[in-house]
């Protein structure tokens, strides 16, 4: 099934935001009202945090977590889809890797867990936000592959929201940046908007180190019949020099590591060097770290992760 928008198929994919927004001008205006939203501290209770090349699907009858959420965004693209009946919904935040199996999956998830009886009484609805108008075009590209994958997906897909690109610039002395650089869901009512975290949960650097040293794959990171954080096993590349790439000073890693150095957030550099650390001190991550299994993780009501293997 094609792309639904106001109850209408998309018809052919768009070649470029400016034709998206020129077929649809509609979406400006909720783009709008969602970037004039504050933006909102989210405390770790009941929260699961997604990073880059990672989702996650959440049923609402889950007690553990009531928030799905994801930052750091800047040309990649944050993805939520959830069905209105059922309120299953999954998140994803996407860099263009491994983009179409991950679609595929996302969408699949969502749809096995709202189950065939459900899925009648409410329909499913997409969220996009990400981008902004870098020079090398980078969120535009993104932008246009995700809705054209989105749109040669089977199911039967409803845009509601499209904050994407051009649509979340703000330009200060003359530099673009995105409006938005984070995004919270609440499971429950669905309510989607601006936000940052103060927890992103365990495993950060040897999560960022995966992707960071080219795996493609779009990693599920949430059992949702277990109701745990489950992070691999899975293994990363080995780099050359990492001794050297560990010791590299912040402006280097900034300008060089970074598909958009003059955007990142304050806490770029160290969690890339965190990251670098993790591949320098963990190599071989399936014998060093996993062993066999993945890490295993439950949610505590007072909102800390606990380790259950």
């Amino acid at each position: 099934m094609p792309l639904f928008i106001q109850d209408r198929p998309m018809g052919e994919s768009p070649k470029s935001v400016a034709e998206f927004l020129q077929r649809f001008p509609h979406f400006k205006e909720g783009a709008a009202a969602l970037t004039s939203k504050h933006t909102k501290e989210v405390p770790p209770h009941g929260l699961l945090y997604v990073g880059q090349r990672e989702m996650a699907v959440i049923s609402p009858d889950d007690e553990s977590i009531q928030v799905l959420g994801t930052d750091d965004a800047t040309t990649c693209h944050i993805v939520i889809l959830r069905h209105t009946g059922s309120n299953v919904t999954g998140m994803s935040h996407f860099d263009g890797s491994g983009l179409q199996h991950a679609v595929h999956q996302l969408t699949d998830i969502v749809i096995k867990e709202t189950g065939q009886g459900q899925i009648q009484n409410g329909r499913l609805e997409l969220t996009l936000v990400g981008g902004f108008k870098d020079e090398r075009n980078m969120s535009e590209e993104l932008s246009v592959k995700i809705l054209d994958t989105f749109n040669k997906s089977p199911a039967h897909i409803h845009l509601v929201t499209a904050c994407i690109t051009d649509l979340n610039t703000r330009v200060d002395k003359g530099v673009p940046f995105p409006i938005i650089y984070g995004l919270a869901v609440i499971i429950q009512t669905g309510e989607i908007f601006p936000a940052k975290f103060q927890d992103r949960g365990p495993d950060q650097p040897l999560r960022s180190a995966r992707h960071f040293t080219g795996s493609e794959d779009v990693i599920n990171i949430y059992d949702i019949r277990r109701r745990q954080l489950v992070i691999g096993p899975f293994n990363y590349s080995s780099m050359d020099e990492i001794d050297l790439l560990c010791r590299l000073p912040d402006p280097i890693i900034r300008q060089h590591l970074s598909t958009s150095p003059e955007q990142e957030p304050k806490h770029f550099e160290a969690c890339v060097r965190a990251a670098l650390v993790q591949i320098r001190d963990f190599p071989e991550p399936l014998k060093s770290v996993f062993k066999g299994k993945g890490n295993h993780y439950k949610k505590e009501p007072d909102g800390k992760w606990t380790k259950v293997n």
